[in-house]
């Protein structure tokens, strides 16, 4: 076998479990701030749980806000 060889569907296959993890950390990341949001847990508690320095959180709940505050409530 060659190094340039390479097997298709084994590379799609962690190409998808990699979007996977990605979109599971995204989805706790949206919960962890809506619950900060709402006054359930404190800032330090939701880094600490997604396993981030409190400063990185906070700069994820202002990216959060930013692509939030381009959306209109309808109702």
């Amino acid at each position: 076998m060659l190094l340039t060889d390479y097997d298709e569907v084994k590379t799609m296959e962690l190409f998808k479990e990699e979007g996977r993890e990605e979109g599971r950390k995204e989805g706790m990341l949206e919960i962890l701030i809506k619950m900060v949001r709402r006054g359930l847990i404190s800032k330090e508690e939701a880094a600490n749980e997604a396993q981030m320095k409190t400063s990185e959180f906070e700069a994820a709940m202002k990216k959060a806000q930013k692509k939030v505050s381009g959306f209109k409530r309808t109702n």
